[in-house]
């Protein structure tokens, strides 16, 4: 670099000479025992200090131990401006080391290289990035004690014209800018790690390759690792195996999207990383892996039981049947002697067909009136006394982070009796009564059901109680989001008679966030609503109809018909000729029959021979 004016005598020019290629010799002005001019003092001594400092480079961490780092022994008379001792390297969290050699520009790479690598011995040297800056050579290196063994050279080592060699070390690692020259190495050195019979990647100490050698491409960049990802999911989408060992990863909150982008992933070895928190694994849930390798990170020395380490695994990964190279003991599950295939999911369960199309209709009316603007025609859906209570949470592993649609206005309702401890709290959470329930219901924030998406399971049908549970997909309007948030919803029902229809007696809901793929799907599938039975009305188009709108009654087998009318000659006390009558009256329709009972014994229009059995 240019040097100050009064810098430029031919006889500093020698003296720094001298000192550069080890003279004992030290230049220094000292004041006079007088004092002299103070001004002239501080001038020239602040010059020298900023010329000095030019020439040194800083290992410290940070800028604010450069003095911390020269207040080392010196050398040489008091007060000399001779080098100070640097204290010794300190080991960086990342493991990456930032080599710096002035005046290194002046001599071949090859020669500095082939120098370095005679005094470090019997360390390998592996420089990454080598590059130049003015005439400073700079490069990386990944070990702390190859690191050390190279600051030890500062000065040591005679270079062919005299002068020694200037050496400067300390924690860092270059930034990674991804041009496309540098995506196209990646593949070629992926393309040749990849073994196509076994579907295996070999990512070992990637940053290493030797194709690598004038580009730094460390995995523990979230920038590389997502180009990785791409070019796996582009090329090679049904990889079984990767192998990540050795690449200083410190984080994998990272990479959610990997689970989507390698589905049929079942070996992972990440070793010898530098992960601390087995939390760091919920990035990777939904991954198939049955072979898993975490040895050589902190997060295995956290755990002084090999059985809650092995429970943590497979909470994240239940089919894994290897960690660290261990054979598990197979997981719990069902003991069946045969191998045996499920059944293909199907959108509906029905333990009794004939309430199909009761459930289907009453449905639909619900949630027609649901996603309106005014929801208080549901009073006529819920039982006078009818009790609901709500819960929600995030969806496991995908939790509450700035990319997820917050729950915070379902959580001040959350009634979780694993969170709620205080049994007031629970009781006034409870919302009790036909009022209460649907006032909680017009609360909430305006939706819109995808109907497509609905399951449901009728899980009991009686002519006295249905029991219902169905899930599905809805998305919030007027939130003030640009892209409104997908949800995802579970409801438990207990249906009771009531009237001429039916309704509500108890609700359980629970609401979560719609996962991606499940995001991604909404909105488009056919619905598992059958259309309207022939020979029946539509549904009234306005919101006061009583829910549901009654259905025509199914053609009957014989054994149907007496089981109703047994049904209906024990809950109304009558014989089986009026019995008949009743249900006939009313096609079969067993709540249409009841209640047509109930209406003409408050009348008293049934005659006492009703009775006579």
């Amino acid at each position: 670099m240019p040097k100050p004016q009064y810098f430029q005598s031919k006889q500093w020019n020698r003296e720094e000479r001298d000192y550069r290629g080890g003279d004992s010799r030290r230049v220094t002005f000292k004041p006079g025992r007088q004092g002299g001019n103070q001004y002239s003092r501080n001038h020239w001594g602040n010059a020298l200090r900023e010329h000095l400092e030019d020439e040194d480079i800083d290992m410290g961490i940070s800028s604010g131990a450069r003095h911390r780092f020269r207040s080392g022994k010196k050398k040489g008379r008091k007060g000399s401006p001779g080098p100070a001792q640097f204290r010794k390297l300190l080991e960086a969290p990342s493991g990456w080391y930032k080599v710096m050699i002035p005046y290194g520009e002046k001599y071949e790479k090859s020669f500095l290289q082939r120098l370095l690598l005679e005094n470090v011995s019997p360390f390998p040297f592996m420089p990454m990035a080598w590059q130049t800056n003015g005439n400073t050579s700079i490069f990386y290196v990944d070990d702390f004690k190859l690191a050390e063994k190279l600051l030890s050279l500062d000065k040591k080592v005679q270079l062919p014209n005299g002068f020694k060699l200037f050496v400067r070390v300390h924690p860092s690692s270059p930034n990674v800018d991804m041009t496309d020259v540098v995506k196209e190495r990646m593949k070629q050195v992926m393309a040749k790690r990849y073994n196509a019979e076994t579907k295996a990647l070999d990512l070992t100490k990637f940053h290493a390759d030797p194709d690598f050698q004038d580009l730094f491409c460390p995995l523990f960049k979230p920038i590389v690792f997502f180009a990785v990802i791409d070019i796996i999911s582009e090329n090679i989408p049904d990889l079984e195996a990767l192998n990540l060992t050795d690449n200083r990863i410190m984080a994998l909150g990272f990479l959610k999207k990997l689970p989507m982008k390698i589905r049929n992933l079942k070996i992972l070895y990440i070793g010898n990383n530098k992960l601390r928190d087995i939390s760091q694994l919920d990035a990777l849930i939904g991954l198939p892996l049955i072979e898993l390798v975490l040895d050589g990170n902190p997060l295995c020395d956290r755990f002084k039981e090999q059985t809650i380490y092995i429970s943590e695994v497979r909470k994240r990964f239940p089919r894994c049947l290897k960690l660290d190279g261990i054979e598990l003991p197979p997981p719990i599950s069902f003991d069946i002697a045969e191998e045996t295939h499920l059944p293909d999911p199907c959108q509906k369960f029905l333990c009794n067909k004939e309430g199909e199309p009761i459930v289907c209709r009453f449905l639909e009316e619900y949630f027609r009136i649901y996603d309106s603007e005014n929801r208080q025609p549901l009073l006529n859906a819920y039982h006078e006394h009818a009790m609901f209570s709500f819960t929600t949470a995030y969806p496991y592993g995908l939790g509450k982070d700035k990319n997820v649609a917050w729950l915070s206005w379902y959580n001040t309702e959350n009634r979780n009796l694993v969170k709620v401890q205080d049994r007031d709290r629970r009781f006034k959470l409870l919302k009790q009564g036909q009022l209460s329930v649907v006032s909680f219901i017009q609360d909430m924030p305006n939706t819109k059901h995808d109907i497509h998406s609905f399951t449901f399971a009728l899980t009991f049908f009686t002519p006295q109680m249905i029991c219902l549970t169905v899930t599905g997909i809805f998305r919030e309007l007027k939130t003030g989001h640009k892209i409104p948030p997908t949800r995802y919803f579970f409801r438990t029902l207990v249906i009771v008679p009531a009237g001429s229809g039916i309704c509500i007696a108890n609700e359980q809901l629970h609401v979560t966030n719609a996962t991606s793929e499940q995001a991604q799907e909404a909105f488009k599938g056919p619905s598992i609503v059958p259309a309207p039975v022939p020979g029946t009305s539509a549904p009234p188009s306005t919101p006061e109809a009583v829910v549901p709108v009654p259905v025509a009654a199914p053609v009957l087998s014989d054994a149907a018909k007496k089981e109703l009318i047994e049904q209906i000659a024990l809950k109304t006390g009558m014989n089986l000729e009026y019995s008949i009558q009743c249900l006939e009256g009313n096609e079969w329709d067993l709540f249409r029959a009841f209640a047509a009972f109930e209406t003409l014994k408050s009348q008293g229009s049934i005659p006492p021979q009703a009775f006579v059995k």
